[in-house]
């Protein structure tokens, strides 16, 4: 397995036009890169971790309580058995579990699970901060393609984005085994992902445009830095310049479990999107045939 160096890009550099082709050519070539200087506080995004750990040590019932129920709001606990790629035997795998949390400032916090619920002041700050990067990030991209720099980013108003709270863990009697594969390979809905590694690196991705890598290649983690990949929409709307990259998670063998934070940064519903040149709709309806038909 490859160890992959996603380019990394300083966001406290000072020239815009470099900075916005660095994010560009990142997207074209790789569908993933890394920041830093991105302006999230890592003791914030460490807490979020520990809020996360408070609600997955929960017993299953009480997460339960609180589980999603489908409809517009991406919000509540959801559970995954055994997903996998490249076998037919469901008895192999990781469970995926993940919290929802969306709408802030939420408007009736008695809904949320109450390890999350009581913390809802410190996750709303890290809402705050997430959404802060996603717009200056969708803001050069814009600038890369010599558009208006919030030509993407206003219609972002965070009303539909969310943070994923995710676990992996190996069910107990499960052997698991080098090949095993822990999630089906997916690309994130939305525009943008921020995604936050914690202590082990777990996530592989296929670059979109990179012929020399043969197979999946695992990406790096590193102190202070965040990974951002391009999520189904913005190819799209961007008329194919940017490409997603297909990722998955593959829990070293020695690992029974392992954590993600994910942010998606996500359109307004009403915001219309280009599927082909015969095929227009809006984020709404695009959104509620994805959810019909997804499986991660």
């Amino acid at each position: 397995m490859e160890t992959l160096h996603l380019p990394l890009i300083d966001l406290s550099e000072q020239d815009t036009r470099f900075l916005s082709m660095e994010v560009v050519n990142s997207c074209k070539e790789w569908g993933f890169f890394l920041v830093k200087n991105h302006g999230i506080d890592m003791e914030q995004m460490e807490g979020v971790f520990k809020i996360s750990d408070e609600f997955f040590s929960l017993p299953i019932e009480e997460k339960e309580k609180f589980k999603y129920k489908g409809g517009e709001l991406q919000a509540g606990y959801s559970k995954r058995m055994g997903e996998k790629l490249y076998s037919d035997d469901s008895s192999t795998g990781a469970t995926k579990e993940y919290y929802d949390l969306s709408r802030f400032p939420h408007s009736n916090p008695q809904v949320i699970s109450p390890p999350i619920r009581k913390f809802l002041p410190e996750m709303t700050l890290f809402q705050k901060q997430c959404y802060n990067l996603s717009l200056k990030l969708l803001d050069l991209i814009a600038l890369g393609f010599q558009l208006p720099s919030d030509f993407f980013s206003k219609y972002h108003s965070s009303t539909e984005d969310f943070i994923r709270l995710i676990k992996y863990s190996v069910p107990d009697g499960i052997e698991h085994k080098k090949d095993d594969v822990d999630t089906n390979c997916h690309f994130n809905y939305g525009t943008i992902t921020l995604l936050f590694q914690r202590k082990h690196g777990f996530l592989q991705i296929k670059p979109p445009e990179v012929d020399t890598i043969p197979d999946w290649v695992r990406v790096t983690i590193n102190k202070d830095v965040i990974s951002v990949n391009i999520a189904d929409m913005l190819p799209f709307i961007t008329n194919g310049k940017l490409k997603s990259s297909i990722h998955q998670i593959k829990l070293d063998p020695q690992m029974r479990s392992g954590q993600l934070i994910a942010y998606s940064a996500i359109p307004d519903l009403d915001y219309p999107i280009q599927i082909d040149k015969d095929t227009k709709t809006t984020v709404r309806e695009y959104k509620e045939k994805r959810l019909n038909n997804s499986k991660c």
